[in-house]
């Protein structure tokens, strides 16, 4: 059953039971009104009557009682009669005839008690309202006053106004009916549209289409403002779903090609080495030698590869108040073990030892010497690298004279702290920044250098699980500066960042 049939159904079954209380209200309350009018009116005819008995004699008896003619009082639908209390008829309205009302040993025993009281008899075949008024005579009962009226025009009346109650209301339920039909097909008009529009979508897979309802701002405006706001999150999802099941292809493609160049090394050598066996020590050297690098080199893509895969598997990180002079100074000390080369620390020396940092140090020495890997690799011999801190407020650029033309500096807003990497490599194209960190991405500048091109991306997750994030400033020629921004204990990213 539809919605429409079932508000019509509602609406008319509502209004049906509405017009039968209310026609049985009417019904009841005319049929009370028209009975106390008969009520009334031989009551009062009975009352009449009896003002115009005269007694002639002090006996008990009717036949010295003068009655006044009945006839008087009579009138169509009207009759008189009166009884002794015997039951014998005395006197009679001329209109009934050779007929008498009818007299039974319950009225004759009910008009004893001295009181007037109404009855319902059968006269023929029309019902009678009859009035019994008890004739006293010095506080005694002498005979009965009947006053009779006929309720044939009680009942057609009656007849009548249940006919037309009847009729009146079957034809206003079914009009209800169907004009309650009309009003919910118009009502549900709009609906019929958005689900139209629904479908459409549902049958295109077109995410990108919209409700477009202009009706007044109701419910169904509500409504429709919500579909629209799921489709949009659906799009939006599905899209993210898209990118994510091209990321992992990519990831999978290039996982695959990045692992098979060391093993393809190491099988080579291996099987140079089962052929010439221990013809030649200086070529097994060699060939031990590319074995044992290109090993540690799978060890460091499988060791990035697990990162990675935490990162997607949402794990969390456990996170602890450092301070961050001592964080530096662990920095500063595995450099050591990093590289020979000079690399130029500044801001590191004079730290206030209460100043904090909730943090997994582990994880932020690995993002930094990420860092420091990337600059090693790119910046030629007479280059320089830098290594150094900043604290909130202050901004960050790309050499002492200050920020070269079109090199947007990086601000650090108050409670954050900034741990940056400053190298003198060919810079990165404006086109190139936000590639950079997507995993196994590779610049066209530095193709042709060793690298998995994982270490940003995973650099970025573990800012990111930290509160913080990684910025840029970089210009080709002139270098790159990534910092590290990290919230200071206590502190929260604001929302202006």
């Amino acid at each position: 059953m539809s919605v429409k049939l079932r508000l019509t159904l509602l609406f008319t079954g509502v209004l049906g039971l509405t017009l039968v209380i209310f026609g049985l209200l009417v019904y009841f309350t005319m049929y009370r009104a028209l009975s106390l009018e008969v009520d009334r009116g031989i009551s009062a005819m009975a009352a009449s009557v009896v003002k115009s008995i005269k007694v002639s004699k002090s006996f008990f008896d009717l036949h010295q009682i003068i009655l006044p003619d009945v006839d008087v009082f009579s009138s169509p639908g009207t009759y008189l009669q009166v009884v002794d209390t015997g039951g014998r008829l005395v006197a009679r309205s001329g209109n009934l005839g050779p007929q008498s009302l009818p007299m039974s040993e319950d009225t004759l025993r009910t008009a004893a008690g001295g009181r007037g009281f109404f009855e319902n008899v059968r006269y023929g075949r029309q019902a009678i309202r009859i009035y019994n008024q008890p004739l006293v005579l010095d506080e005694q009962v002498i005979g009965i006053l009947q006053v009779g009226r006929s309720l044939s025009q009680v009942d057609m009346v009656l007849s009548r106004l249940r006919l037309m109650i009847f009729l009146g209301g079957l034809v206003t339920v079914l009009s209800a009916g169907l004009l309650g039909w009309s009003l919910a097909r118009v009502a549900l008009k709009p609906i019929e549209k958005i689900i139209e529009a629904a479908a459409s979508i549902q049958r295109g897979s077109d995410l990108k289409k919209r409700i477009d309802y202009r009706g007044p701002k109701d419910e169904l405006h509500t409504l429709a403002g919500t579909l629209n706001e799921m489709l949009e999150r659906l799009e939006n999802m599905y899209r993210q779903l898209e990118e994510i099941n091209e990321s992992q292809k990519r990831f999978v493609a290039d996982a695959s090609h990045e692992l098979r160049t060391p093993l393809t090394t190491i099988r080579g050598n291996a099987e140079l080495l089962i052929r010439m066996g221990d013809c030649d020590p200086a070529v097994r050297s060699e060939a031990l030698a590319d074995i044992a690098g290109e090993a540690e080199r799978l060890t460091g893509l499988v060791s990035n590869l697990l990162c990675l895969a935490r990162a997607d598997a949402g794990q969390g990180v456990e996170t602890g108040r450092i301070p961050l002079a001592g964080l530096m100074g662990r920095v500063v000390q595995g450099m050591k073990f990093l590289t020979r080369r000079e690399i130029i620390v500044q801001g590191v020396e004079g730290l206030p030892e209460d100043l904090l940092v909730d943090v997994n140090p582990d994880l932020i020495i690995q993002a930094v010497n990420i860092l420091l890997d990337n600059a090693l690799k790119y910046t030629p011999e007479e280059g320089e690298i830098r290594l150094g801190v900043v604290l909130g407020e202050a901004a960050l650029g790309l050499g002492e004279e200050g920020f070269p033309e079109g090199t947007e500096p990086i601000r650090i807003k108050p409670g954050f702290v900034a741990i940056y990497v400053r190298d003198g490599g060919p810079g990165i194209p404006e086109e190139e920044r936000r590639e950079i960190f997507k995993r196994f991405y590779r610049g066209k500048a530095v193709r042709g250098t060793s690298g998995s091109g994982l270490g940003l991306s995973i650099a970025q997750w573990i800012v990111q699980k930290h509160g913080g994030r990684i910025e840029l400033a970089s210009r080709p020629g002139a270098g790159s500066l990534f910092a590290l921004v990290l919230p200071l204990a206590g502190s929260a990213w604001p929302a202006a960042f």
